[in-house]
């Protein structure tokens, strides 16, 4: 974190004293500078209260607690304040549930260094990428910001992109599929300084995620890496071989 930037205004919600104490301590020892601690709450209707009157950026959040669970803090402050979540819980079934909720992250306990660590990290990409003057590209990261959460892609894992009407199907080498809400000219932008090229409307593909281009089926026909198979626009065609070899070195 430079000098200019401020640490991570923070509290810490859970009913056992002991968790506070442990998480506090990995919080104040090695992370001084970048997380500050403001208060601590062994209640949620007190942290309610608080959070309701203070601007604070993160919420380090137990769920199973009296009165008010870690879900209904959650949906109390829903629209009221701009805190990050970040679920503590020593319970994976909490995870899923957790990020349908909106929160930025879930750390299981016992919480370690590393897993501080790698949550700060995520804080600082997007907060980077909020100020980058590149949309949604940080460190050949690329952002996809939703409403339910942010997701972070190494591009170098993106195979392609699918217009879906107003939406972008981003496909990845492990088989995932991420919707995005940001139409496909919002990535074409994005992209323009990577090996990325469009096949057609629909069709954003990585150039290094070509497995065969095959010649002599219509127009020409793509097949990426996973099996997937693009028709080429025949408008499209003479320039998109040229790319190819160029971006390739053929």
């Amino acid at each position: 974190m430079t000098q200019s930037e401020q640490p991570y205004r923070s509290i810490i919600v859970d009913d056992e004293p002991q968790n506070i104490l442990m998480l506090e301590h990995l919080l104040k020892e090695f992370f001084p500078t970048d997380i500050e601690v403001q208060k601590t709450f062994e209640s949620a209707l007190d942290a309610l209260k608080y959070i309701n009157s203070e601007s604070i950026d993160l919420i380090f959040l137990d769920i199973e607690m009296p009165d008010l669970n870690g879900f209904d803090l959650i949906k109390a402050i829903s629209g009221q304040s701009d805190a990050r979540i970040i679920i503590v819980s020593s319970y994976d079934q909490y995870a899923l549930k957790a990020f349908k909720h909106s929160v930025f992250d879930f750390l299981k306990k016992p919480v370690g260094i590393n897993d501080i660590r790698e949550c700060l990290n995520k804080l600082n990409k997007q907060r980077v990428v909020a100020s980058s003057s590149e949309p949604g590209i940080y460190d050949n990261i690329l952002v996809v910001n939703r409403q339910d959460k942010t997701i972070f892609i190494d591009i170098n894992q993106i195979l392609r992109m699918e217009a879906s009407g107003s939406y972008t199907d981003i496909f990845l080498e492990d088989g995932t599929k991420v919707n995005s809400t940001k139409k496909m000219n919002y990535y074409e932008t994005a992209l323009a300084k990577h090996p990325f090229y469009k096949l057609h409307r629909s069709h954003f593909v990585n150039l290094n995620k070509i497995r065969e281009i095959i010649k002599n089926e219509g127009d020409g026909m793509v097949v990426m890496q996973d099996g997937s198979r693009i028709e080429i626009s025949r408008a499209k065609k003479d320039e998109f071989l040229r790319t190819v070899i160029k971006e390739r070195k053929l």
